[in-house]
């Protein structure tokens, strides 16, 4: 290998660099900006859906828990009404 096929065309005798590698580090450049674009892309899709299942999960344990309160409160209904025949039950026992 001789000094100029060295380190990408770089010459070593005059200390400059070819013509093309701006242009070069440029494309380079560009590859890793559209990688990190579509990476954030990525990232924000997936967000987006773990907030949409949040959502979900959310009004589920509403309406469970709404359920739960109108079972609640028919048993306390049917513990009342109970309550009330075992009264009259003793009332009319005395």
């Amino acid at each position: 290998m001789n000094k100029h096929n060295m380190n990408f065309g770089h010459n070593v005798e005059d200390n400059t660099l070819p013509e093309n590698f701006s242009a070069r580090l440029a494309v380079i450049a560009s590859v890793i900006t559209t990688f990190g674009d579509a990476l954030a892309t990525v990232s924000a899709v997936l967000a987006l859906e773990e907030s949409i299942k949040s959502d979900e999960t959310d009004a589920k344990n509403q309406e469970i828990q709404k359920n739960q309160e109108n079972q609640l409160k028919q048993m306390q209904k049917q513990i009342d009404d109970l309550t009330t025949q075992l009264s009259k039950m003793n009332k009319s026992k005395h």
